[in-house]
């Protein structure tokens, strides 16, 4: 398998990724409206397990992009898909950031009711 591709099995990775988050993002963006704040905070922030994956996951996606930056500043020739698998692997920690966050909202938002148009009597 030759270097260019490869180079496009990885752009589709990235661009689908990109695709997650911003589907993601639209659901968080959704769901926060029906959010109790109050339930939020006390349910998700005080746990330490979503605070450390959060804080992981940050950690993860600004390696990524440096060791991105910083191996691309030493014009190691061929070296291209390289660069594009640390730049989606750091998206792909975004999408899991995203889908965190997406879980830990979905459960503080109250179940709604059927309406009375959807209900056979």
């Amino acid at each position: 398998m030759n270097d260019f591709t490869l180079y496009k099995y990885v752009e589709f990775l990235m661009f689908s990724s990109y695709l997650i988050f911003i589907f993601l993002l639209a659901q968080i963006w959704f769901l926060w409206k029906d959010v109790e704040k109050n339930e939020f905070v006390l349910k998700s922030l005080v746990k330490e397990s979503f605070f450390k994956k959060n804080c992981i996951y940050i950690f993860l996606f600004s390696t990524f992009f440096m060791a991105h930056e910083f191996f691309e500043g030493l014009n190691i020739p061929g070296t291209m898909v390289f660069f594009e698998l640390l730049d989606t692997i750091a998206m792909m920690t975004l999408v899991l950031f995203a889908y965190t966050w997406y879980i830990a909202l979905k459960s503080c938002v109250p179940k709604k009711s059927i309406t009375k148009e959807f209900v056979s009597e």
